[in-house]
């Protein structure tokens, strides 16, 4: 199986990559939810970084611990499946296997910072009093019985061993129609790319979009006015936002299997951009059954170039073209009538 996935900055319009691939009959989809268990804090990067890069006795355990407990919060509840629906019920079960191949051996027992996790009370009232007992010569009190110590120091040859056979059968679970090609959203983030791709036994591409700060501002300031990910108090600290996303992913990965492409460029350059992700990932035109049914370009234009469409942050766009200078899109080199796709009365922003 070979493995599309698509990474972005945060409303850059990484969806192109996964509707366009979706097209194709060869293709599982997996395009409703993100999985972003690989580089989310406390995720399997995390975990390699305590576990293997900077080992400790008590903190590569407790790390053990914090990925646990992140599984648990992306395997849902019973009114809200999160990734256990996708996975079919095997995403909790193959974990537990995967952390119990990790861990050399456990016991019951806690530290101070198992204490912490169940907080402030556990941390200042309790411990104060287990510390009275043992001062007074009183039994000492089982403040956490049941609370286990895992202790593991796999090596980087085993642990990514392991976490290759833990991912392989994730894919599998996600690609029930066992199609030779699967797109799957924001698996691996747009930093640090080649990190993530050692933790996958199968082929996987990734390809990394981003769009013009001006429509991303736009959507910001209208679509996705209520979410506090990125700054509101001005358009100026928006701005150092939009340049440190990028900034902090760090140097352009040089693996063969990255490509960097740009949102606009799916609508106003479509046939060379399905060429280059064919080439990619070796997807063949005669699949390609399904063609502007999921990305229509026609479509999708509507949503470039937002800013003219409302000119009440004008002052705003301005600003962003003085200070992103270098991410803005050149759409004097482009034409509206030459926007391929199927004629569309949707012309919604999304």
């Amino acid at each position: 199986m070979k493995i599309i996935t698509c990474a972005s900055y945060f409303g850059s319009g990484s969806s192109a990559v996964t509707d366009l691939v979706s097209e194709y009959a060869n293709v599982h989809p997996n395009t409703e939810f993100e999985f972003r268990f690989i580089h989310d804090p406390d995720g399997v990067s995390d975990l390699e970084y305590h576990l293997v890069e900077n080992h400790n006795r008590e903190c590569s355990g407790y790390a053990l611990k914090r990925f646990i407990k992140f599984s648990r919060f992306n395997s849902g509840t019973w009114f809200n499946k999160k990734y256990e629906r996708y996975f079919h019920g095997n995403y909790r079960k193959l974990t537990q296997e995967y952390i119990d191949k990790l861990t050399d051996f456990s016991f019951k027992g806690y530290w101070q910072y198992d204490l912490a996790a169940k907080g402030r009370f556990w941390y200042y009232f309790i411990g104060v009093f287990n510390k009275i007992f043992i001062k007074f010569k009183f039994e000492k009190i089982h403040i956490l019985p049941g609370e286990m110590t895992y202790c593991s120091n796999p090596g980087e040859e085993k642990f990514l061993e392991l976490t290759q056979d833990y991912t392989s059968k994730l894919m599998e679970c996600l690609n029930e129609d066992n199609k030779p090609y699967m797109v799957i959203d924001q698996i691996l983030p747009s930093s640090h790319i080649d990190r993530g791709m050692r933790y996958f036994k199968d082929d996987i591409y990734t390809i990394v979009i981003d769009r013009d700060p001006r429509d991303v501002y736009m959507l910001c300031k209208t679509i996705w006015r209520w979410d506090h990910i990125f700054p509101h108090d001005s358009v100026e600290t928006w701005c150092k936002w939009f340049r440190y996303v990028r900034e902090s992913a760090g140097e352009r990965s040089k693996n063969k299997n990255v490509l960097y492409l740009q949102f606009e460029d799916f609508i106003y350059h479509y046939d060379d951009i399905v060429e280059k992700i064919e080439k990619l990932t070796g997807l063949d035109p005669k699949d390609h059954t399904a063609q502007f049914t999921r990305m229509n370009p026609k479509r999708s234009y509507h949503n470039t170039q937002i800013w003219k469409k409302n000119t009440k942050w004008a002052n705003d766009i301005k600003k962003i073209e003085e200070l992103l200078p270098e991410f803005l899109y050149d759409f004097d080199k482009v034409k509206e009538e030459d926007v391929v796709g199927v004629d569309t009365k949707d012309t919604g922003v999304f």
